[in-house]
């Protein structure tokens, strides 16, 4: 999971949230977009998050899913004792929190930026511990152990004033509201390569590498909804990192063969014509992919 974009009304008061608040360093700003790292403070920065592009006018998420597109963007911090830290500096700053869960192979705090754009914030249980039967991992959503997650972050001492989330923190899954569960998972599977590893009524997980989700999908807002619009705050893309240089051009090759180029940055003809390239010229930009609800994914190497 690479970088994910985005867009925000006022980016002040964005940076007011994910600098000031959640401890992210500023990379660098400029015409109106703003790149975040991991690891703010002063420390040296960790890896790239999050791209906040300033698009005035934009109105607020809903609280609900009435459209397909974000429904989280969700940081995965590296312990137990970093999500009690996290916890605690949101207390001590009053942000309002929409919930906090036990997963089963996470636990994990829910809350929206200023522009309601979801976010969850949450830590890993050991694999050893996680649960699978038949290629699917068992999840669950029950109440957290608030006093577990707080012992956490005050083992070793008071945990004292929050400076923000670690640096060691990543981009651990993006989740979506689709119009339509087989199709996007066929997608996500037969397509970008993930495998499917939860299905629950209304919702899907996929993921690689043995994780328990990547990417979770669900049509919560109802039968047929409308397609995310630009006028609203949400997510204009998301990044996958792919290691090497053949598991790219394979992807390369099946994203054309599916016509699922974005028709963004040079149009449809142009994204053709890359992904037709030979795979030497294809590496030196982003693939620009769409998935069936158009929701863009931007494939590099890494």
């Amino acid at each position: 999971m690479g970088r994910v974009w985005l867009r925000v009304a006022d980016l002040e008061r964005a940076l007011a949230f994910y600098r000031d608040l959640l401890g992210l360093g500023l990379v660098r700003a400029e015409g109106g977009t703003a790149t975040l790292a991991a690891g703010g403070g002063g420390e040296q920065p960790g890896r790239e998050l999050i791209v906040l592009s300033e698009r005035p006018g934009v109105a607020r998420r809903p609280r609900r899913p009435v459209s397909t597109g974000l429904y989280h963007v969700a940081l995965l911090v590296p312990s137990r004792g970093d999500l009690g830290r996290a916890l605690l500096g949101l207390a001590a700053a009053r942000y309002p929190l929409r919930g906090a869960s036990d997963h089963a192979v996470s636990e994990s705090l829910y809350l929206d930026d200023p522009d309601g754009n979801g976010l969850e914030i949450y830590a890993d249980r050991p694999r050893a511990a996680w649960r699978w039967h038949e290629g699917e991992v068992y999840m669950t959503v029950e109440a957290m152990d608030y006093e577990g997650v707080i012992a956490a972050a005050r083992e070793g001492g008071d945990p004292g004033a929050w400076r923000g989330l670690p640096r060691a923190t990543v981009v651990g899954h993006v989740h979506f509201t689709v119009s339509n569960l087989d199709r996007s998972v066929a997608f996500y599977r037969d397509v970008l390569g993930f495998e499917e590893t939860a299905r629950l009524p209304g919702l899907a997980g996929v993921a690689a590498g043995g994780y328990h989700h990547h990417v979770n999908l669900n049509v919560w807002a109802g039968e047929d909804p409308p397609r995310d619009s630009e006028r609203i705050a949400g997510l204009d893309a998301w990044e996958l990192v792919v290691a090497g240089r053949d598991a790219r051009g394979a992807l390369a090759d099946r994203i054309a063969a599916a016509g699922a180029l974005a028709p963004e940055r040079g149009g449809v003809a142009a994204g053709r014509e890359a992904a037709a390239a030979p795979r030497d010229a294809r590496e030196l930009a982003p693939i620009h992919a769409v998935d069936p609800d158009r929701i863009r994914v931007d494939v590099v190497e890494g």
